[in-house]
């Protein structure tokens, strides 16, 4: 049984230890020509367990502990300050940031303090360089598009509420999870298999020049189920299946765990033997959780307050804002304050962002018009406040990012219907079949100007639905491409259910926890492309201690 937890004490001897060292570079640095305007430290405690087991024996079982610094300088003034973007090449165009690892040791050991101030003082050396630049940058270059100030000023916010401890039973995770791994290993097919568990408890300290004094934090737990085998055609398939939530009393019972198993090596074996799809253009559903998916990488990144202020970004919808991008009937929010949808817990849940800021709903669009940014502390034209979205990984300069992103929808129809309906339109457009899409892994988006401002989201359970009555057809290899203009402009409905989806999201301010709710939803044409395939046949041999038949498998001659 592993406790993960801080002690009171602990974090209040931590807070004292940046308290004062930001105080002593506060008076220093007032005296130097480039001045700080605004200095942050904080320092993230990560207590961690990872297990692990695969093909019914025990892979890793670690828990482990870190420490780690960021300092957040900003040399200049709030109107133009060191962070403010540089136009045109430059091999300084981000200040070097790294994740600083603290001693482990006492909160107030000379140590640690010896660390914050080496750190303070590279972090002071690369602003008031960098300031120089854009000062120069600035002078030689055209006005630009958004000339809001670089940082909003706040009174500092005075906050302690450190997460609760979560207890981890390991010797019971790890019997449960190897006991997984041998049901995963039952079906020949399955060339790789995995259970894991992963617990983080994680306290963040923050204090600033403002006089913020915040300490906070998050629990996330998961586990995951995880199989892959290679189809004949040499396609790399696999399938995922995970839960998240904020204590291990919310994951799955050990039955709800066996079940799993099982849906997940007959899912693989379905996905093996499915023909690979073919480009298509038309009508689409899109399940709940894909829905979730869509929105995040179509829409979320792109109303990102932080990308509104670089001139090579794409700002899509930065001219439509009061404008309909989305049908009437839809209205999108991300609310990092909401715990949990339902029964689900939310990954994307915060008290307090990575700024000092109070995480607040950002409502995004409403009726189907576009209506504001997820911000950080550093305004846009028109939007001049943070409402708590500045987010980092340790070792990243925080920006304005997702947390939960909430689809709504206040007209509604049954999955019948929404059935009925895409036949109708198959039949409209004259086409054989229209796509459901149920799962998505992920993707990525285009959100600059030097490229296409494109998506393509990795459809990884997709349907061909046929307009004359036959069956269902499972397809793979497929994933949806196109621009988020065209596609919102062809929403026709929407289900009547709300789907989750928790999981990690990667970008300028590394992974950070985020999760999505939507419907499912009809879309009256959208596009999928050939996905990348594997050239390898299966394995040759046979795996141990499967069936021998004839001494060939799928990768012997057809």
């Amino acid at each position: 049984m592993i406790w993960l937890w801080l002690s009171v004490v602990h974090a209040a001897a931590l807070e004292d230890v940046l308290v004062a060292e930001l105080a002593r570079a506060q008076t220093t640095l007032a005296t130097r020509d480039e001045k700080p305007h605004y200095m942050a430290l904080a320092v993230e405690e990560r207590e961690s367990i990872n297990i692990s087991a695969r093909a019914g024996t025990l892979a890793q079982s670690d828990d482990d502990f870190t420490r780690s610094l960021d300092v957040e300088m900003r040399v200049g003034t709030p109107a133009l300050d060191s962070t403010h973007p540089l136009r045109g090449f430059s091999s300084l165009e981000d200040s070097a940031r790294d994740a600083v690892e603290l001693p482990i040791g006492d909160a107030d050991s000379y140590a640690l303090r010896h660390t914050v101030w080496r750190e303070i003082d590279r972090r002071y050396r690369d602003e008031s360089e960098r300031i120089v630049m854009i000062r120069a940058n600035r002078s030689v270059k055209v006005e630009e598009e958004d000339t809001s100030p670089d940082f909003e000023a706040r009174a500092g916010a005075v906050d302690r509420k450190p997460p609760a401890p979560i207890v981890v039973d390991k010797v019971a995770w790890e019997k449960r999870l190897v006991e997984l791994s041998k049901l995963l290993e039952v079906d020949p097919d399955v060339h790789w298999g995995s259970a894991q568990l992963q617990a983080s408890h994680v306290t963040t300290t923050f204090v600033d020049t403002e006089g913020a004094r915040l300490v906070y934090g998050v629990n996330l737990v998961r586990v995951s189920l995880s199989v892959s085998t290679t189809a004949p055609d040499g396609d790399q398939v696999h399938v995922f299946l995970s839960k998240d939530a904020h204590d291990p009393s919310g994951l799955p019972t050990d039955a709800e765990l066996t079940a799993w198993a099982h849906e997940a090596t007959t899912k693989l074996d379905a996905l093996r033997k499915a023909p690979r799809g073919t480009p298509y253009s038309g009508p689409v559903i899109l399940d709940g959780r894909a829905t979730a998916v869509f929105f995040h990488e179509v829409f979320g990144h792109r109303v990102e307050g932080t990308r509104q202020k670089k001139e090579d970004e794409g700002k899509t919808f930065a001219e439509y804002v009061g404008e309909p991008i989305l049908p009437a009937f839809i209205d999108v929010v991300d609310d990092p304050t909401r715990e949990r949808w339902g029964t689900t817990d939310l990954n994307g849940y915060y008290t307090w962002d990575d700024e000092g800021v109070a995480a607040a709903p950002a409502q995004l669009v409403t009726d189907g018009k576009f209506v504001g940014f997820m911000m950080d502390r550093s305004p846009i034209k028109g939007f001049p406040h943070s409402n708590g979205h500045g987010r980092r990984m340790a070792g990243n300069a925080p920006v304005a990012r997702m947390a939960n992103t909430i689809v709504t929808a206040d007209q509604t129809v049954t999955q019948a219907k929404l059935r009925a309906l895409l036949l109708d339109e198959v039949k409209k457009q004259g086409l054989e079949y229209g796509m459901l899409v149920e799962e998505i892994d992920g993707g990525f988006t285009l959100t600059g100007r030097m490229a296409p401002n494109s998506f393509n989201v990795r459809a990884s359970t997709s349907w061909q639905v046929f307009a004359d009555g036959r069956p269902d057809q499972l397809v793979r290899g497929i994933d949806l491409v196109g621009t988020p203009l065209v596609a919102f402009n062809s929403i026709i409905a929407a289900g009547d259910d709300a789907q989750v989806f928790n999981g990690f999201c990667g970008a300028e301010s590394g992974w950070v926890p985020v999760s999505g709710v939507a419907p499912t939803i009809l879309f009256k044409r959208l596009e999928f492309q050939l996905k990348e395939k594997g050239q390898e046949r299966p394995p040759l041999l046979v795996k141990p201690g499967a069936p021998q038949d004839d001494g060939a498998t799928d990768g012997g001659e057809q």
